[in-house]
């Protein structure tokens, strides 16, 4: 097994900054989520990984080995890493034995240990009685079943896995979270995970990258990206928080005091008195205030979600971004007048709105 490295890494394809000085450790044995929007440079980072690209700049490691500089990288066949993609990748003129033997072929593994490994990866990934049927006769979990059993035939020191639950339904992809965080658990090995779902990454992983627009915003557990983005944009785009300008006027024992509009809410993080700052709020942080304080404005819609409706508040403030309100019971009427109160929020150290 392996940790993995990236220092001050760049990747740029013609005019495009793939990835701009990348800076990442990765413990041997954790599971390592890589998440952001579309075109955030994640999948280009898991590909100079697996050495399918060469860095511009900085340079990746593998444990204590050097895999990639500018103008160099180590072939893929080399590298023991295991990748797992969204599309399965499939022979499918074969069955599913000779799907996961494929490699162990090309890398001349004698037949009895190809055997062996082929029947217990088969085994770990809960398809031993289906080794002679062919892709086109499995459900789209257990095609990618059959594509991490082939990984993980292969005892890589690094399994690196892209979007590999996008192709398939709800209720299948929260199936395959926990099987994948079983096969970690037994594995210990090394996962990277590619993902723009959110839930997938904050459910998955021990730690989690943010990533936009070729730089990493923040790295931390899903706790701590949840409740202390570091950024505007990790606000944003983890847990859909509401990032609004507030000005800090004091702090009691525990709390800052902030002002928004008009009303005075307490905060955590960090503050000096005078400071304008931007705060995340969350909706379920927020409510309908019953006594009349709080943020005033009008109820512009309602979603109901089961447990809760997400009550949206547009602020009588000029500018003012809306507000979600999770609102237990029998939501307020499109354009009654309300109130906003909110038990919590966190003042972002990077970033002013």
């Amino acid at each position: 097994m392996a940790g993995v490295t990236f220092d001050n890494v760049s990747k740029r394809f013609g005019e495009t900054r793939a990835v701009e000085g990348a800076s990442l450790e990765i413990a041997d044995g954790e599971f390592f989520a890589l998440l952001g929007p579309s075109g955030c440079g994640k999948t280009t980072l898991l590909r100079l990984v697996a050495g399918f690209e060469i860095p511009d700049d900085g340079i990746v490691k593998l444990g204590d080995v050097l895999v990639g500089r500018p103008g160099w990288a180590l072939p893929p066949e080399k590298r023991r890493i295991g990748m797992v993609f969204q599309s399965y990748a499939l022979w499918p003129h074969m069955s599913v034995a000779e799907n996961v033997a494929f490699a162990l072929r090309v890398r001349r593994v004698k037949e009895e240990e190809r055997v062996r490994r082929v029947s217990e990866a088969l085994e770990m990934v809960g398809l031993a009685g289906m080794a002679e049927r062919r892709p086109h006769e499995l459900s789209g979990g257990q095609r990618q079943r059959v594509a991490l059993a082939r990984c993980l035939a292969m005892r890589p020191d690094v399994v690196l896995l892209d979007e590999p639950l996008a192709n398939l339904d709800v209720h299948l992809r929260e199936t395959m979270q926990m099987e994948f965080a079983r096969f970690h658990k037994e594995l210990g090995t090394t996962f990277i995970y590619v993902t723009h779902d959110q839930a997938e990454a904050l459910a998955l992983a021990d730690r989690v990258a943010v990533m936009d627009a070729g730089g990493v915003e923040q790295v931390a557990s899903p706790r701590t990206l949840y409740a202390e983005p570091a950024t505007e944009m990790v606000a944003r785009f983890v847990g859909r928080g509401i990032v609004v300008p507030a000005l800090v006027i004091g702090r009691t024992s525990e709390r800052v005091v902030v002002d928004i509009w008009g009303t005075r809410l307490p905060a955590r993080g960090a503050g000096a008195s005078g400071e304008r700052r931007s705060l995340c709020l969350r909706a379920e942080d927020l409510s309908i205030a019953t006594n009349g304080g709080g943020i005033r404005g009008r109820v512009t819609g309602g979603a109901y979600h089961g447990a809760a409706t997400l009550v949206t508040v547009q602020p009588d403030a000029d500018g003012a971004p809306e507000l979600k309100v999770e609102h237990a019971g029998p939501p307020p009427e499109p354009g009654s007048a309300v109130a906003v109160a909110a038990r919590d929020g966190w003042i972002i150290p990077r970033g002013y709105s």
